[in-house]
């Protein structure tokens, strides 16, 4: 055993010369594996070499790359961050092979896709930043590998799901930032055991449930942000534990319950923000505890009580806000030791009495914002010491007394809003160059306002004039003169044109007459003249050619004559020009191809003659420039009702960029021109009311983005290709009725998936309806009448499940007709009268409970109608069914309770008949029909007949009742609506729509309403309309535009609604120069809760649910108190809850149709959403959805994507209104809910249920 020893100590010695001699080897193939990978990972990023160049330097080693830091051969940090230069490529696998790893940035190099597995086994990882990257995915448990980690930031990604609980074994984590993603669901409680965290950030998700109480284990914490989630309940009393907390945000969630006592106890807290909570109770009272606050900002909590003196001790203040509660009494004049304040925000927060004169101690102030609240008494004397103010806000209140002549000491002031207050005397002078924004109006202030604009470049509104143009006007320093939609009335004063500064004229609307003069022509800095809808007579002045910087011209709707000047061509900025319905005669010079920025070209509803020129697409061809944001259709040539003859021209294809080409109402003749199809923007074309000839769709005759086709009224022959939906796969109307068309009906047009309208009738088509398994249920609309059609109705009819209106009538179809018609539930109209149809009509028929009309009479049937039919009040409009020679079934015998009802029945129909006479006699002196020669409604001579009275038409069956619904109307004749409007004028139209033109009507009783006449010309009638009343009449929310009633006599159809006297959300977004003024951002942010609301009933509150399909601001109503209305959504299909449908917009709304469209074309609430948050855009941004041409798109979305996507956000808002500070937040939150509608995955974007809570969320004020 002595000698074995010895050998045995000499054994273990050699063992460990071996190891030690071999470890250097071993650890050296380790570290030479890194840079082997790091080889491997630079090769994977060849394509972004431009990025990292040093990368791809071979004279560089890797330990020497950017971003690169080694030890020895170990890769210990890898730092690419591209806030500049991005990668733009997926996440690299490779990087988790390297396991000596400790530092890791790949912020903002937008990277894609999800973190691979191997990544989360990086041991020894220490810091690790993906932020700013399109990185999606859970969270996997597997993160707990990461033991070594100490600072964790995932900022601006994607992912999503909950944090996994094994993220509280992080115990060496110092800082946690998830900010910007889409996590989820509740805090995971283990959060509580990072006792080294000293940062974290979870804001911006949607992290939901209660805050939960082991937070307050985290003792070392000095950054806390739980913003903008969903968190509900109350804050945790252990939250006083927190006591190194510098800054806490708790604000834009649902939290209740009172602010713990315990906040009293974060004594170096610098910024606290729990705005925009559901709260209750008081400010707690030690708030004053906290002695080095900065930031207090308890906006929208449903605070009670007084404003606590104790707010005062805080004298390192600068930002305040108590806005949005409701307190009670005074702000305590304490505050006037608040020395720092630069920021006091308290408006609406239900403050009474005074306006301490303390405040005059603030000097820093700079905005002082006591708006809509109570306050009472003059404006204190110690406010003229502050000097250092920039937006005084003080409007809606009780203050009185005069306005002080020392504001106009303050020399950097930019607003003063003191309206809706009762202030008298007269305005002082004030001169300051600083002054931008003043706000008096609703006040009791006697002098004249003239002087106060003399020194600003201002806007000058009045609303509701009854005067002619004051001559001053034009002695002001203005850039933009706007006064539409007022009663001024006289002449345009001589002096305005002698304006050296005005660049915009828009009088449009009003009672302005007399010709145009020829001193206009003076203001040569003009680039925008609307003159729209007034009285002006005589000819265009020639010299109007010399306003060589217009870029838009609108003279539509007055009363103009003669020929358009030669001299208008030299014009030749001209982007918009529309003179439509004057008197206007004549061809359209050939000097039109001057016109070569001309985008929007209106001549519409004059008396035009001759052909038209080929040069009228020498525009038309380019990109419009910002300025035609304004004009309010772009790419559209509108020709129409005028008296074109010949051919349209060849030279059509070349206007490249209109979208609406609108020739209809004319004489031309000829072939539809092959060319028409190199239009590739096309998406509504109308050849109606001409004499066109040939074919009605031209071989090869593709227009792929077309959505409306209507060639109705022509002479057009030939059949229809079977191929039209390959050749324009996006159709949504094709009106080919009143043709000479024939041959079968192909089979594929049934099938065609955007098709929602589809009118043949008054045709010579023939062969059987073809349907089978592929017809497509997005038709709403189906007109086959007065055919050849032959053969019998399939059961394949009953896969139009959307159908609304289906007219066979005057065919020769036979058969019986199928039972499974009672499967078509949306279906309104029905008529199969005068046909061959057989046997029984099927007893369900009356279980389609929406069904308004059918017709089945001048058939073969046998039979009694279904008793269904005679018993439910739903089917009571039903005509009676005309039996065949073939006679009823016999009866047997006749029951005493027979005799009585057939005696019953007999009485009733006397009654009826006598009711009916008297009726006649009445309207016998007050019945309205058209007179198709002059186009105008005129009172009708005696009829011969009363079929003749109701403008009765074989087998049609019109009333000429005005039928109201809820809101009842008085009894009305269709001559009411004729003298309210003056036979139609155009004096009275107040917009148009896609169906028709609306009217403003003031009944003899004082009430104001809008009348929309459905545009006319139909053989037997607008489908459209049926579908329209039978939808909108049913829908009654508040944010929605109410139908009142209905109107059907002759060929006319109208829809009566409330009047909306604010008009449309577009105009003043963009077109009115008191927008500033009245849309606000309070206002603005009713408008966008109001009609969110009205959006979610159409899709969540009303059964079955509604897709709008446009909506856009120009749909957004506004009444008297600019509460929203939701209108146009009268074609809207009512759908089944779990159905998407092909969308019925005809002529596409630019900057509104959601990415996803593009492709399938299928409609869907998702793309509702997408259209919605453009309109928030719109209101945050103050900008038109198109016309951005400096990003790729031009789109307002792709703008505001890259604004936000380069830091920029605080630009994106509108200009008018973040200069009011105290709305910056609310705004930006705003912009996020807009982001989130409008992303480009459907799957991503919320529900409108979910908008309207969020934007609650934001401001529960409005709950």
């Amino acid at each position: 055993m002595s000698k074995s020893a010895p050998t045995l100590k000499a054994s273990y010695a050699l063992i460990i010369f071996i190891l030690c001699f071999f470890r250097p080897s071993f650890s050296s193939a380790t570290h030479s594996g890194d840079i082997e990978l790091l080889i491997t990972l630079r090769n994977s990023l060849v394509q972004r070499r431009n990025v990292i160049p040093s990368w791809f330097d071979p004279e560089i080693p890797p330990c020497n790359w950017t971003g690169i830091r080694c030890e020895g051969s170990m890769v210990r940090r890898i730092d690419l961050s591209c806030s500049l230069l991005p990668l733009d490529l997926p996440f690299p696998n490779l990087t988790g092979e390297l396991r000596n790893l400790k530092h890791l940035n790949f912020s903002w190099c937008a990277l894609t896709g999800e973190v691979p597995p191997n990544f989360w086994s990086l041991e020894n990882l220490e810091t690790l930043d993906l932020s700013g990257n399109r990185l999606f995915g859970v969270l996997p448990p597997m993160v707990s590998n990461l033991k070594m980690l100490r600072e964790f930031v995932l900022d601006d990604n994607n992912f999503s799901g909950s944090l996994p609980s094994t993220i509280g074994m992080l115990g060496e984590l110092t800082e946690l930032s998830v900010h910007a993603n889409s996590f989820s669901g509740n805090l995971p409680p283990e959060l509580g055991n990072l006792q080294n965290l000293q940062s974290l950030d979870l804001s911006l998700n949607f992290f939901s449930g209660n805050l939960p109480s082991g937070l307050g284990n985290l003792t070392r914490l000095f950054y806390f942000d739980a913003s903008q989630n969903r968190f509900t309940g109350p804050i945790f009393s252990e939250i006083g534990n927190l006591q190194r907390l510098l800054s806490l945000d708790l604000s834009w969630n649902s939290l209740t319950g009172p602010i713990p006592m315990e906040v009293g106890r974060l004594i170096s807290l610098n910024s606290i923000s729990v705005g925009n909570n559901n709260f209750n109770g008081e400010i707690p009272e030690t708030i004053g505890n906290l002695r080095e606050l900065k930031v207090l900002n308890v906006q929208s909590c449903r605070l009670t009580g007084k404003v606590p003196e104790e707010i005062s001790k805080l004298t390192h203040l600068t930002y305040l806000n108590i806005a949005q509660n409701s307190f009670e009494g005074e702000l305590p004049s304490s505050f006037g030791r608040l020395t720092n304040l630069i920021y006091l925000l308290a408006a609406n927060a239900g403050l009474s009495g005074r306006i301490p004169g303390e405040l005059g101690n603030c000097k820093k102030l700079r905005i002082l914002n006591l708006s809509f609240n109570s306050l009472s008494g003059p404006l204190p004397e110690g406010l003229r010491e502050l000097e250092s103010i920039d937006s005084l806000v003080l409007d809606s209140n009780r203050l009185s007394g005069p306005i002080p002549n020392w504001i106009s000491n303050w020399k950097q002031v930019e607003s003063i809003m003191l309206a809706k207050n009762l202030f008298n005397g007269s305005l002082p002078p004030l001169n300051m160059q600083t002054l931008t924004l003043l706000d008096v109006n609703t006040n009791m202030l006697s002098e004249h306002l003239q002087g106060m604009f003399e020194s600003h470049r201002s806007v000058i509104v009045w609303q509701q004039s009854l005067w002619g143009l004051p001559g001053y006007l034009g002695e002001l320093q203005l850039v933009t003169l706007e006064l539409s939609k007022n009663k001024f009335s006289g002449k345009i004063p001589d002096q305005l044109w002698d304006s050296k500064t005005l660049m915009e004229i828009l009088l449009s609307n009003n009672l302005l007459a007399g010709q145009l003069p020829a001193a206009l022509a003076k203001v040569l800095t003009l680039q925008r003249l609307q003159l729209d809808n007034n009285f002006f007579e005589g000819t265009i002045p020639s010299n109007i050619g010399e306003l060589r910087n217009l870029t838009n011209l609108s003279l539509h709707g007055n009363q103009l004559t003669g020929e358009i000047p030669l001299e208008l061509f030299n014009c030749k900025k001209l982007v918009s020009l529309d003179l439509g319905a004057n008197r206007l005669m004549g061809s359209i010079p050939k000097s039109i191809s001057q016109l070569k920025l001309l985008d929007n070209l209106v001549l519409s509803n004059n008396r035009f003659s001759g052909p038209i020129p080929e040069e009228i697409c020498s525009g038309f061809q380019k990109v419009p420039l910002p300025d035609s944001e304004f004009t309010q259709h772009y790419g559209m040539l509108d020709l129409s009702y005028n008296e074109f003859v010949g051919s349209i021209p060849a030279t059509i294809k070349q206007c490249i960029v209109v979208t609406e080409l609108l020739l209809q109402g004319n004489k031309l003749t000829g072939v539809i021109p092959h060319d028409i199809s190199g239009l590739a923007n096309l998406t509504l074309l109308d050849l109606s009311f001409n004499a066109l000839t040939g074919p009605a769709v031209p071989k090869f005759f593709a227009l792929r983005n077309l959505q409306g086709l209507i060639l109705s009224h022509n002479q057009l022959t030939g059949a229809i290709p079977v191929d039209l939906g390959l050749l324009m796969p996006n159709l949504a109307k094709l009106d080919l009725s009143n043709n000479w068309l024939t041959g079968s009906l192909p089979s594929s047009i049934f099938s065609m998936k955007s098709l929602t309208y589809l009118d043949i009738s008054m045709n010579s088509f023939l062969g059987p309806i073809s349907l089978d398994s592929r017809t497509s249920s997005s038709l709403l609309v189906l007109n086959a009448s007065n055919n050849h059609l032959s053969g019998t109705l399939c059961d394949s009819v009953s896969n139009l499940t959307s159908l609304s209106i289906l007219d066979l009538h005057n065919n020769t179809l036979t058969g019986s007709l199928p039972s499974s018609l009672s499967k078509l539930v949306a279906l309104t109209y029905l008529d199969f009268s005068n046909n061959n149809f057989q046997e029984s009509i099927p007893c369900n028929i009356c279980d389609i409970v929406g069904l308004a009309f059918a017709n089945f009479s001048g058939n073969r049937f046998t039979g009694y109608a279904p008793e269904i039919c005679l018993k439910d009040k739903q089917c009571s409009a039903l005509l009676p069914v005309f039996p065949s020679s073939q006679g009823y079934p016999a009866v047997r015998a006749l029951t005493q309770a027979s005799i009585w009802a057939i005696a019953l029945s007999a009485t009733f129909i006397f009654l009826v008949l006598l009711i009916f006479l008297l009726r006649w006699r009445m309207l016998r002196q007050d019945t309205v029909v058209l007179d198709k020669g002059k186009d105008k409604l005129v009172t009708a001579v005696e009829p011969e007949s009363t079929d003749e009275l109701l403008g009765k038409k074989p087998k049609e069956t019109p009333s000429i009742n005005i039928a109201t619904f809820e809101h009842s109307l008085r009894r009305m004749k269709p001559s009411d609506i004729l003298s309210a409007t003056e036979n139609f004028s155009k004096t009275y139209i107040i917009g148009d729509g896609g169906f028709g033109t609306v009217y403003r009507a003031s009944l003899p009783e004082g009430r104001t309403i809008a009348v929309k006449r459905l545009n006319g010309g139909r053989l037997h009638g607008d489908r459209e309309f049926l579908a329209e009343m039978e939808t909108i009449g049913k829908v009654k929310h508040e944010n929605l535009v109410p139908l009142l009633g209905y109107c059907v006599f002759d060929d006319e159809r109208f829809l009566i609604y409330e009047y909306m006297e604010n008009g449309s959300l577009d105009v003043w977004l963009r077109n009115r120069a008191d927008a500033v003024e009245a849309l606000d951002w309070p206002t603005r942010f009713k408008i966008c809760l109001g009609s969110a609301r009205g959006l979610a009933f159409l899709h969540h509150g009303f059964v079955p649910h509604i897709i709008h399909r446009d909506i856009k601001s120009s749909n957004i109503l506004l009444d008297s108190k600019f509460e929203p209305r939701v209108s146009d959504f009268g074609l809207a299909r009512i759908i089944s809850a779990c159905e998407s449908h092909v969308s019925t917009v005809l002529a596409g709304t630019f900057g509104y149709i959601p990415p996803e469209y593009g492709q399938t074309m299928v409609a869907t609430t998702k793309g509702d959403v997408y259209s919605f948050g453009v309109v928030i855009l719109e209101l945050v941004t103050g900008r038109a959805p198109t016309g951005q041409a400096d990003v790729e798109g031009g789109n307002l979305v792709g703008w505001v994507k890259w604004m936000v996507a380069n830091g920029r956000e605080d630009e994106v808002l509108d200009p008018y209104l973040s200069a009011m500070t105290m709305w910056k937040d609310e705004m930006l939150h705003v912009l996020s809910t807009a982001r989130w509608c409008t992303l480009d995955d459907p799957w991503r974007r919320p529900t409108m249920v979910e908008v309207v809570k969020l934007l609650m969320e934001i401001n529960p004020a409005t709950n």
